[in-house]
């Protein structure tokens, strides 16, 4: 009795200090409004609700951007008595996910994946349009000034979400775990000008790069501000979309970041994320964006010189879909400089660059592909490794180029994992229709001839898809068994994370403590 006590005396404790610190720090919340209500009437009315000032507005996504020092309880109930309200949720930080090599070094990624013989093959004018979402690029650099997306006046064709104005020009920092030039290195990395006699190349130097800051000198950016660049490269046009950085926080808080990539896939834009940098698998532990699980996302590990995963590399053969060289990476930094970085995020942008250059000789060829046909593409023409993913597999520029120019036949999707039970459809790309379609084991996952799979058993399985001139193209392992994912438990309802991991100390049982790693939650991956 007397230490059940003495627990909750200190659980009292906690509580009673969570008050205190509501009532001392102002935080910030994204309130997210119903259909057939605008954000302007709405902002109106909460602001008028006392203790709490509207910040900003974002009418595509239906959001209002408020701050408050009470109790999110509280607040969320006061905003139920709103016509209109739909949830809230905290504006997170998300951080870049990068680490710092101070080794010069040569583009060893661009001969592992093959890019001069994909260069070779390539024989189209096209400039897919590739935003970078990031802390903005150096539109100056030699090497990028050319590669910059613009209108007819000239003007770069970006946006700083952190100043909001549109300058989005990279800023450096020398603090620990500061912006390094991530932007910049990624932008290098997809499309810094190829044979100009200076400097490095992208793996796609025929595309335009769209400039959107959001993460400041500190490595990190909040979550309204990365919707908003989502939604600027949705209405000017971006093809594809680079993504170098992350959260480890529940589905539920980012269920805004999720409604603007789904609107991105709406309109054809393919999504690539980094899979993040903790080691870790995916399969178990939440990180977004990249454990969206969107048709239009494309999720990423690193691999380094000897197909091998660094230690750091997430990694999982549910949630992460291949992977792509991320060690000692050469590219661009700001004010005409270069350098290595090491990352998830460096292997992502060589992906998006490899996508713009995949897409445009796609085009080229009269193909629309979308984004799981895409993906599964470079899932069936890449090199086989020991990293595990949907694919276990590293990304290929060569064999995935030959395979567009060849129209191979190619099974969709190539790789995955369903849950017993579970249903999908598939197709095929390439060779000539009509397809049929067979599972080699069909107690695991059978497949109707058109192409309609239902999830069996724990196992695995491969597809294969023929088509009308008998020509066989088979996926890649489909794996049936259960998904890894945490369930649901709800996201620590306190916006401060010293004070969740505190209570998850003293109440480790709590459902929040199991679903988050709560000494990560706001913090660089």
């Amino acid at each position: 009795m007397t230490s059940a006590l003495h627990f909750l005396k200190k659980v009292s404790l906690v509580f009673a200090g969570l008050a205190l610190s509501f009532s001392a720090h102002a935080e910030d919340y994204i309130v997210k409004i119903k259909q057939n209500f605008t954000t302007e009437n709405l902002s109106t009315t909460i602001s008028q609700i006392n203790g709490i000032k509207v910040l900003d507005q974002h009418e595509v996504g239906r959001l209002i951007l408020i701050q408050t020092d009470s109790p999110v309880n509280e607040v969320e109930k006061r905003l139920n008595t709103i016509d209109g309200f739909e949830y809230l949720v905290p504006n997170i930080k998300f951080h870049i996910i990068a680490t710092n090599d101070p080794h010069y070094g040569k583009q060893w990624n661009l001969a592992k994946i093959g890019a001069e013989k994909a260069w070779e093959k390539e024989n189209n004018t096209k400039h897919p349009i590739v935003a970078v979402i990031d802390t903005g690029i150096d539109y100056k650099h030699e090497d990028l000034a050319t590669q910059m997306y613009r209108n007819d006046k000239g003007e770069i064709i970006g946006w700083n979400f952190i100043e909001n104005n549109n300058d989005p020009m990279d800023i450096i920092s020398t603090q620990p775990r500061g912006n390094p030039g991530h932007g910049t290195h990624c932008a290098g990395i997809i499309a810094a000008s190829r044979d100009n006699g200076i400097g490095v190349s992208g793996i796609a130097p025929k595309a335009l790069l769209m400039p959107l800051r959001f993460i400041g000198p500190d490595g990190s950016g909040d979550l309204m501000n990365s919707i908003k660049a989502i939604d600027f490269a949705i209405q000017n046009n971006a093809q594809i979309i680079s993504a170098s950085w992350g959260a480890a926080v529940s589905r539920s808080v980012v269920k805004p970041l999720i409604e603007a990539i789904e609107r991105a896939g709406q309109k054809g834009i393919i999504f690539v994320a980094a899979a993040a940098n903790d080691g870790k698998s995916n399969d178990t532990r939440e990180v977004y964006p990249a454990n969206a699980g969107l048709p239009n996302v494309i999720s990423v590990a690193a691999s380094d010189k000897n197909d091998s995963k660094p230690t750091w590399s997430n990694y999982g053969r549910a949630k992460v879909d291949l992977a792509s060289p991320g060690v000692g990476i050469l590219s661009t930094l700001p004010n005409n400089k270069y350098g290595e970085l090491s990352g998830t995020s460096m292997a992502t942008p060589l992906v998006a660059g490899m996508l713009a250059l995949l897409l445009g000789q796609s085009v080229a060829d009269g193909h629309s592909f979308n984004a799981p046909e895409f993906k599964a593409i470079m899932q069936a023409n890449s090199a086989k490794v020991q990293i595990e993913t949907a694919c276990n597999c590293r990304i290929s520029a060569e064999q995935s180029m030959n395979a567009i120019v060849a129209n191979d036949l190619t099974v969709v999707p190539n790789a995955g994992t369903f849950a017993p039970g579970e249903g999908s459809s598939f197709h095929a790309i390439g060779g000539k229709g009509p397809y049929t379609f067979t599972s080699s084991n069909p107690s695991v996952a059978s497949i109707t001839p058109e192409g309609q799979l239902k999830a069996l058993a724990d196992g695995n399985t491969i597809i294969k898809a023929t088509d009308s001139l008998g020509k066989i193209a088979s996926s890649g392992e489909i794996f049936v068994g259960k998904n890894n994912t945490p369930a649901p438990g709800g996201e620590c309802p306190i916006g401060n994370p010293e004070l969740c991991e505190l209570i998850c100390k003293l109440m480790p049982n709590a459902p929040w403590c199991k679903q988050l790693d709560l000494s990560k939650l706001f913090s660089k991956l």
